[in-house]
């Protein structure tokens, strides 16, 4: 999260194979290489056909050569401008599809011209011509998003009017909706669990009928697994990273967890669309989370939303729906929603991605399972409603949770127990005056170092516990796992935590 975030998240690499990790020796901005350096690349297309957001989608991903034309790969410090003539393009996480690449998204037909430039290495520009007219495969697809949810999508965006009639099992046929011209989806929420549908979507003289099967019922959760002392735990896919998740101990996670007295602990399962649990990874991921609820550890998932799309979404639903092999669930979900181009809130979308996101799965899940809105801090980062959306936020969440990391955004030198408490109080009371309505708030604390000002010393661990619990928050969840010192676990093991 924020900057701390960011630069782990460029070194996410998201293959379930472990691919040969090179010298550990890590030089900023120079590219880190499986292979020879390169000198030459070259760029993939890979039509990924129609959504239900009503896109086309366009794969786009670099290949790396050497001075013989082998195959080279790149694991850290690649830097590339991702572009086209027109729709959206969102870059993706270095390693996502094996190398760095990007997705291009439009929603009417015709070419598409995708730019590459290699800064970094510096190896010139690539340019691809595709052209949707010639791609083949069902323009009109109907998926469940959750229990509670089916999305319609239709490519090319609407010219004419669009009409969709919904069949239930009992062959009842219900006119829906009618969408105007220039619209490309329909969400259709009045869905009931667990039943099988027929969607006919009529345009103009071109019909297409499509069958979904909606999702049963999800576990009901409880504001309360949210509630004490918690930390945020991510790991990377990439060997070159102290926290890769082959590095992880799982027995020492569940006994450092126990000694610190935790309730809960916020595992991030997902960046975007990026799924951050493969198959090589899950043993250790599951033997984390088994081991957490085995110890009455509440584990909760974690999401990192970068586009309100039903890819992201749906990479979201895949945490509510997660069971370890031992058939373990996940009793929540946190979505870290901020502002800026490496997650929501950037071009086009802008803040209202911040509570959309959130809106929508809210309505493909329903009220009984418990979603945490982590929210940058309103008091900190001096925001309020016109800078960022709280209210709406505030309105599909349970639990409002604050990035209140005083010694990242803080504008001073100088830091103590009595300054970091009037934070918290002052962190705790400004969110709610931005929600405008009472509800349960988690205060997100720090343990995090910050360039300039260092580690929180314990005695500012104990005292973010001590203001956040007397102000009235339910509990705090600590940033982050892989850089809380001994000194810090102690501090937040000291302090007594009992929940109602």
């Amino acid at each position: 999260m924020i900057t701390a975030i960011i630069a782990a998240l460029t070194m996410l690499m998201g293959q379930a194979s472990v691919q040969p990790a090179p010298s550990p020796s890590v030089t900023p901005d120079v590219p880190v290489y499986v292979g020879n350096p390169a000198t030459h690349f070259t760029v993939e297309e890979r039509v990924e056909g129609f959504d239900p957001d009503g896109d086309a989608r366009l794969l786009l991903v670099a290949h790396f050569f050497d001075a013989q034309n082998q195959p080279t790969r790149i694991l850290a410090n690649s830097d590339l401008d991702w572009m086209a003539d027109r729709g959206q393009v969102q870059w993706q996480n270095r390693m996502r599809y094996g190398s760095p690449a990007a997705i291009v998204l439009v929603n009417t037909d015709g070419p598409i011209v995708a730019t590459i430039h290699a800064n970094m290495p510096a190896l010139g520009t690539v340019v691809v011509h595709s052209d949707t007219r010639t791609w083949t495969g069902q323009r009109v697809v109907a998926k469940a998003l959750g229990p509670r949810m089916v999305q319609i999508g239709w490519f090319p965006r609407a010219t004419a009017p669009v009409r969709v009639v919904r069949i239930d099992a009992r062959k009842r046929r219900v006119p829906i909706a009618t969408l105007p011209a220039g619209s490309s989806t329909y969400r259709d929420a009045t869905v009931q669990t667990g039943a099988h549908y027929e969607y006919v979507v009529t345009q103009g003289n071109r019909v297409a009928q499509l069958a979904v099967s909606v999702p049963g019922p999800l576990l009901a959760t409880s504001i309360d697994d949210a509630a004490g002392k918690g930390m945020w735990l991510y790991w990377s896919l990439n060997p070159l990273d102290d926290n890769y998740y082959a590095k992880l101990d799982p027995n020492a996670i569940v006994e450092q967890a126990v000694k610190a007295g935790l309730h809960y602990v916020e595992l991030r399962t997902a960046y975007g669309a990026q799924w951050l649990i493969p198959a090589a990874a899950k043993p250790t991921i599951d033997a984390i989370i088994d081991g957490l609820a085995a110890r009455g550890i509440v584990p909760v998932g974690w999401t990192v939303p970068r586009e309100v799309t039903f890819e992201d979404l749906s990479a979201s639903m895949r945490t509510i729906d997660y069971r370890t092999a031992r058939g373990t669930p996940l009793r929540g979900i946190a979505l870290d929603l901020e502002r800026g181009g490496d997650f929501l809130g950037g071009d086009p979308h802008g803040l209202a991605a911040l509570w959309t996101y959130e809106y929508y799965l809210r309505e493909a899940v329903g009220p009984r399972y418990l979603i945490v809105a982590t929210v940058e801090d309103p008091a900190l980062e001096h925001l309020d409603n016109t800078t960022y959306p709280f209210r709406e936020i505030a309105r599909y969440a349970d639990v409002l949770q604050p990035m209140t990391y005083w010694r990242m955004l803080a504008r001073q030198a100088n830091f103590s127990p009595d300054v970091v408490r009037e934070f918290m109080r002052r962190s705790y009371r400004t969110a709610l005056e931005q929600a405008g309505r009472t509800m349960p708030v988690s205060i997100g604390g720090e343990t995090a170092p910050d360039d300039r000002n260092g580690y929180p010393p314990a005695a500012e661990i104990s005292a973010s516990l001590d203001a956040s619990k007397a102000a009235g928050a339910i509990g705090v969840c600590f940033f982050d796992w892989s850089g809380t010192r001994s000194y810090q676990w102690n501090a937040i093991g000291a302090f007594p935590w009992t929940l109602k």
